[in-house]
């Protein structure tokens, strides 16, 4: 139940809030039973509701992230949120542990990671991030599929802005060059408008796209 109810609260709040969702690109090739590391940008408050979004509708996957604000929304635990309280060595810990165990147990899951570490405007660019981090990490994880996503919100003449997602090469094993990789995707992302895109969420069309009021026209035409 709480499932349903917190996914009903996610996809409600990306349909009020852009005009569309929409992926770029080819869509990727993943093994079906080994674990994704889903690993992103985060210039957005929407960038884990999108993320999720993408995972479980068009991967078919269950997902894991971590959420360091979980003690207040804890019931996004529903869908794969663990705590991660900045400060809190030992919960942390035990939460990277029980994301492991849910990757080995659960192989067909996601597990959505910011390596960035923080929320931040896009306009200060990918945040340098160390490959030191992800190394431990996957010393801890079973054998997993990584895969760099980017993220773009963009405005494109309406009153409601368009979420971009694309995805770089998915690699099997990390090589030291995770930013470039990631950069290189998000810059792509942004450079030009693109000419083809898969839609993966319709949301709110603007006045303009669905009001006519040709019919009052008559009313105003002295006033022009």
């Amino acid at each position: 139940m709480w499932s349903r109810f917190v996914a009903w609260i996610i996809e409600r709040s990306l349909r009020r809030t852009f005009r569309r969702v929409c992926w770029v690109g080819a869509w990727p090739s993943l093994p079906e039973a080994k674990p994704v590391v889903l690993y992103a940008n985060h210039h957005s408050f929407y960038d884990g509701y999108l993320l999720w979004y993408l995972a479980r509708h068009h991967l078919g996957r269950a997902t894991v992230t971590w959420m360091e604000d979980w003690d207040r929304f804890p019931f996004f635990a529903a869908l794969g949120a663990l705590p991660f309280p900045p400060g809190d060595a030992v919960r942390r810990a035990a939460t990277v542990r029980r994301t492991a165990r849910r990757l080995r147990t659960h192989p067909g899951t996601a597990f959505i990671y910011f390596p960035e570490g923080l929320l931040h405007p896009p306009e200060d660019g990918l945040a340098p991030f160390s490959s030191l981090p992800l190394e431990r990490l996957a010393r801890l994880l079973p054998p997993c599929t990584w895969w760099p996503v980017a993220l773009h919100v963009t405005w494109w003449g309406e009153s409601h802005p368009t979420a971009l997602l694309a995805g770089g090469t998915p690699h099997d094993a990390l090589a030291g060059d995770e930013w470039e990789r990631l950069n290189a995707v998000w810059h792509a992302l942004r450079s030009t408008r693109p000419a083809e895109t898969t839609l993966l969420l319709e949301g709110r069309s603007s006045p303009q796209e669905t009001w006519n009021l040709s019919l009052l026209k008559h009313l105003f035409e002295r006033h022009s």
